[in-house]
């Protein structure tokens, strides 16, 4: 059994939506891990069919072990893991990392909430060896919804696979690219005296950019000076707020695209503030790679956001509602540069915890866990 003393694993990786924050994930983890990697993706769209039907096909794609042995599986939760088990009994023992929950993602007007897709998330719990939530608010917001899914049953409840689901599950943060966030550019930026208001969310309706740009319009209609930078991954349907906002703010915009990831953090580097107005976010990965690239988070006083900001910077950072948002974005514009920074500076070397060669090291030793432990079982 290899994963102990230093020695190198074969790992098989699957992720069926191989884009945004899971593709990161996976690729970051990948480069900074000791273990060797056979990647098995498919392409981020369509994520029903992923969630119910991508087993089917990767049972199919995955190399038999006579060709191809591994030591593990990395799933994350776009997959029906129960499904591919039981398709390809040979497989390895699997490490599941749970980026979201289908019990807690927002509806858009006039959805239902379908519960088929959260009960697979729970089966996929109970079939994974190891299970690896990305913040204690998202492990902590499934199981409280599965219990309150559960009460609604009319019969034949499960009695105890929450409590068996909670005793493998571990929280680990994912990485940020800290070398490459903080790197010096080769002609720095000589900024004026307006500061640089980042959006670097995914342009969809979890992350409710309408709060945001109302606040934005208000103070851009009072006169507050600011620039905004319209950065995150973007769709060929995106909120109306987009629109609106680059009618009413284009005087303030200076970039509205999706850059490369060098581009991406020379923004982030360009920038003062960074704002959240999300409804759903389990850990906050655009915020926090902001944060250290020296910018001053403003985001809601909910979600992960508590949770993964030091308590010395909460006061300052994190707000109640619309109102306080404004308030706050208000005043830290009015600031200086050199009063901005002197929390930016620190909470910049703060996020470095959150470095893929820290966090790569603890998913590495879950994993060899997982594999060491199940191994012991035969």
């Amino acid at each position: 059994m290899k994963g102990y003393d230093g020695e190198s694993m074969e790992v098989l990786f699957i992720e069926t939506f191989y884009g945004g924050s899971h593709k990161s994930f996976a690729d970051q983890w990948i480069s900074h891990s000791i273990h060797n990697y056979h990647l098995q993706t498919l392409p981020p769209r369509f994520w029903k069919w992923r969630q119910a039907g991508s087993a089917l096909y990767l049972a199919e794609k995955i190399p038999p072990p006579e060709e191809k042995k591994f030591d593990a599986v990395i799933v994350s939760g776009m997959i029906d893991l129960g499904h591919l088990k039981a398709f390809r009994p040979d497989l390895p023992p699997a490490l599941l990392y749970i980026h979201e929950n289908q019990f807690a993602y927002p509806l858009q007007a006039g959805e239902q909430r379908d519960f088929r897709y959260g009960l697979t998330d729970l089966a996929n719990v109970l079939s994974a060896e190891t299970v690896v939530f990305n913040s204690i608010f998202n492990r902590d917001t499934f199981f409280k919804e599965c219990r309150d899914l559960f009460r609604l049953l009319p019969d034949a409840i499960p009695q105890n696979s929450v409590d068996k689901a909670i005793g493998k599950s571990e929280v680990i943060y994912p990485g940020i690219d800290v070398n490459a966030i903080t790197q010096k550019l080769p002609n720095p930026v000589i900024k004026d005296n307006v500061p640089l208001i980042i959006w670097n969310h995914r342009h969809e309706h979890d992350k409710n950019p309408q709060t945001a740009f109302r606040v934005l319009e208000r103070l851009s209609r009072r006169k507050v000076p600011f620039k905004l930078a319209l950065l995150g991954e973007r769709f060929k349907k995106s909120p109306s707020a987009f629109d609106r906002a680059r009618r009413k703010l284009s005087e303030h915009i200076v970039i509205d695209d999706f850059p490369g990831r060098d581009e991406y953090y020379h923004w982030l580097s360009r920038g003062d503030i960074v704002i959240s107005t999300a409804i759903q976010e389990n850990f906050g990965l655009s915020i926090i790679e902001a944060a250290a690239a020296g910018c001053r988070p403003l985001v809601p006083r909910r979600l992960a956001y508590p949770e993964v900001l030091p308590i010395w910077a909460q006061g300052a950072c994190l707000w109640g509602d619309e109102q306080e948002l404004e308030e706050k974005l208000e005043a830290l514009i009015g600031q200086t540069e050199k009063q901005r920074k002197s929390l930016a500076r620190p909470l910049s070397l703060w996020m470095g915890r959150y470095s893929w060669e820290n966090q790569a090291e603890k998913l590495d030793k879950m994993l060899t866990k997982t594999a060491w432990e199940s191994w012991r079982k035969l």
